[in-house]
């Protein structure tokens, strides 16, 4: 009888934990701090669906006395930040199409100057490349205006879960050839061939394209007698994003073709590198799977393929076995990209923080090793700095990229700049930089400077930072493997 009236009060408070709909935020932060759990709950879920509009009302929240408050109100506020931070990162000027009896050929081409997609036309599936077609559409997104073009023109996209591996001329005896690294996702081909476009579920309204690729796909799998599939989607950025990794999947809805709801997501693996060639295979790769290559007695085979950057498994539980479709699929894709010129570390009345070493992003740090005021005779200050880094490798390497141990190459567009006690920008002439790494875990660089105004009383290191964006989407009628 106790089991049962618990029951219903946990229904009955469930039931009337969702805030009316046309609550404002400021009322739905006010129960934030409900004696209810069901009713906090619900409320951040409402304010998490007010959008932007709700962001005034948490930086207020944020500083209320109440801890409950302040700890759900950073939450939602950080999500709803990196939300419109993603938006406007994500935004692309629409294009308008208007061929007219033009060779396809022709049209791909002038598709692929005005919008940077690197769109090819597959030699083996196109007939005839002169063939005449006509486009005409309103002014739409890049995407959506390819998808529009293909529709015209009798085409469809080509997708492959391999891409082939230039080859390679085998070295001579007793010296490895790294293989050579894969493309970056935004310059993989996007081919074109003769047949009917498919319209695949998916969202095409940004400068990142998020796709179900379909059925017959061939890297999908179906685990018999579990319920689970793991499909792929197509995960393809517009050249430019300074793009570096799709971080996971997170689905927040899914409805199979029988109305029953399912679950699914993906995480993402960080990834190995086994360089022991001696025992066995070794097997490479992170979230995107893995390459072998194989051990011939003197160096390692490489493969002739290896995964496409663009293709990411997305696994799904069913809650139906015998269905053959998803009736609705929401979600996340959380990707990474790197934003140029992003303050790194910054070092404030340099003239006392001799010897004191300041650190700041991503374990980046900065240390004054001399700062001499200017001299009469020469009239310009010295300014010594020592900058250590993360390897290059260990980056890379966190980015699951199988051949960083093999392009140790440095992110570039880091620099450093001074400004005096008013903000105001001053002169730091090079003298000289030398460069060394401690270990491997760690490049140090040393860079003298002539200051022609004097020493300035802030240096500011800036360079390359990564951030998340998130690039929501819905489909719709899903296919299943």
């Amino acid at each position: 009888m106790t089991r049962m009236l618990a029951v219903l009060f946990f229904a009955s408070a469930a039931a009337g934990a969702a805030p009316p709909s046309n609550q404002t935020p400021e009322h739905l932060v006010d129960q934030l701090g409900s004696e209810s759990y069901a009713e906090r709950d619900a409320a951040m879920k409402a304010l998490e669906r007010s959008g932007p509009q709700a962001i005034p009302a948490l930086e207020a929240a944020v500083r209320n006395p109440s801890p409950e408050v302040c700890k759900r109100a950073a939450e939602v506020l950080a999500v709803l930040r990196r939300q419109a931070d993603s938006k406007e990162r994500l935004v692309v000027k629409p294009i308008r199409l208007s061929y007219k009896n033009i060779p396809v050929g022709t049209a791909v081409n002038d598709l692929k100057a005005r919008t940077g997609i690197n769109l090819a036309l597959d030699p083996n599936q196109v007939a005839d490349p002169l063939r005449l077609i006509s486009c005409e559409t309103a002014e739409l997104p890049p995407w959506e205006a390819i998808e529009a073009f293909c529709r015209a023109a009798g085409l469809k996209e080509v997708f492959a879960a391999e891409l082939e591996m230039p080859k390679q001329e085998r070295p001579k005896r007793g010296y490895y050839q790294p293989p050579p690294p894969p493309p970056a996702p935004d310059a993989v081909p996007v081919k074109l061939a003769d047949g009917k476009s498919i319209g695949l579920p998916g969202s095409r309204s940004t400068a990142v394209r998020v796709l179900a690729l379909p059925a017959n796909f061939s890297a999908h799998r179906v685990f018999l007698g579990t319920g689970s599939v793991q499909i792929h989607f197509d995960v393809a950025p517009m050249p430019g994003l300074n793009w570096r990794d799709v971080n996971g999947i997170r689905i927040t809805k899914v409805v199979d073709d029988a109305g029953r709801p399912g679950a699914g997501s993906t995480i993402k693996d960080p990834g190995h590198f086994n360089n022991d060639f001696l025992d066995g295979p070794v097997f490479v790769g992170g979230m995107r799977g893995a390459i072998a290559m194989r051990w011939d007695g003197e160096m390692p085979i490489h493969p002739n393929t290896y995964p496409n950057p663009r293709v990411v498994p997305v696994p799904i539980k069913i809650a139906t076995p015998s269905a053959r479709s998803l009736k609705l699929l929401e979600g996340v894709v959380v990707c990474e990209m790197a934003v140029a010129d992003q303050p790194l570390v910054t070092i404030d009345n340099i003239a006392q923080r001799a010897g004191v070493g300041v650190e700041g992003f991503g374990s980046t740090k900065l240390t004054v090793l001399e700062a001499t005021p200017a001299a009469a005779k020469s009239g310009k200050a010295v300014l010594k700095i020592q900058i250590d880094a993360p390897s290059p490798w260990l980056t890379n390497r966190r980015l699951a990229n199988p051949w960083a141990i093999m392009d140790p190459a440095p992110t570039p567009g880091s620099k450093l700049q001074g400004y005096d006690a008013a903000g105001k920008l001053v002169r730091m002439s090079s003298l000289s930089v030398s460069d060394f790494s401690n270990d491997e875990f760690t490049i140090t660089t040393v860079m003298q400077y002539a200051c022609p105004d004097g020493l300035p009383h802030k240096i500011v290191l800036t360079g390359p930072k990564p951030v998340l964006v998130d690039i929501p989407f819905k489909m719709e009628n899903v296919s299943l493997p």
